[in-house]
């Protein structure tokens, strides 16, 4: 076993390898974006940021830079900046789903379920099979009360990835608020069977209306 010590001085050797090799190549986009790719993964994020932003300024044109610059903003919770990251991305590519998935996560993140719902749809319409956008969707069409839609997307969801369990989870909401407990129920089983942690409270939830339908049915 690589001892944790270990495992810090070869990241910090790499890391200076891959600061000089910048230097030497100070117009190189390909040694900037490792670097700052190499930054990032040290958790050095100031200057994973500072790096990509040179590497743009090398290659204005690199979308797939511009999409790693906006990620990072959203991991470090700074949307607003993320999303101006995907949107110049798209400006550059139009047909780059990544970043238009991008873009309508924030949304959701934001509570901007509207700007939500039409932006994923736009990603799904580049890029059918990207199965958490689906299950994205679900979630925000819940919120929106469009109960049709919400199951169709989580539908499609579970179809592309049958052990996703968040997608059975998020079946099983829409599923509960259009008032179809029993399939509900399966699929939030099948979302722990997969190991989803699904929330206790909707489990209580199910449970009592499918007593009370059981009661009534007696």
């Amino acid at each position: 076993m690589v001892s944790a010590t270990k495992k810090s001085g070869q990241s910090s050797d790499l890391i200076k390898q891959l600061e000089k090799e910048q230097r030497e190549n100070s117009g190189s986009v390909i040694a900037a974006h490792r670097l700052a790719l190499a930054y990032w993964r040290e958790e050095r994020l100031d200057d994973a940021i500072a790096t990509f932003k040179k590497a743009i300024e090398l290659d204005p044109n690199s979308y797939e830079m511009r999409i790693n610059l906006g990620t990072l903003y959203f991991q470090m919770g700074r949307l607003e900046d993320g999303i101006a990251q995907n949107q110049k991305a798209l400006e550059i590519h139009p047909a780059a789903a990544e970043a238009m998935a991008n873009i309508g996560s924030a949304y959701v993140q934001m509570g901007r379920w509207q700007e939500a719902a039409d932006t994923l749809r736009k990603a799904l319409a580049l890029k059918p099979d990207m199965v958490v956008v689906w299950t994205n969707l679900s979630t925000v069409l819940v919120e929106l009360n469009e109960l049709e839609d919400a199951v169709a997307s989580a539908e499609k969801a579970v179809k592309l990835a049958p052990t996703f369990g968040l997608a059975h989870n998020n079946l099983a909401v829409a599923l509960y608020y259009k008032g179809d407990y029993k399939r509900a129920a399966d699929h939030l089983n099948t979302a722990k069977q997969y190991g989803y942690s699904v929330h206790p409270d909707l489990e209580q939830k199910l449970a009592s209306k499918l007593k009370q339908a059981s009661l009534q049915a007696s």
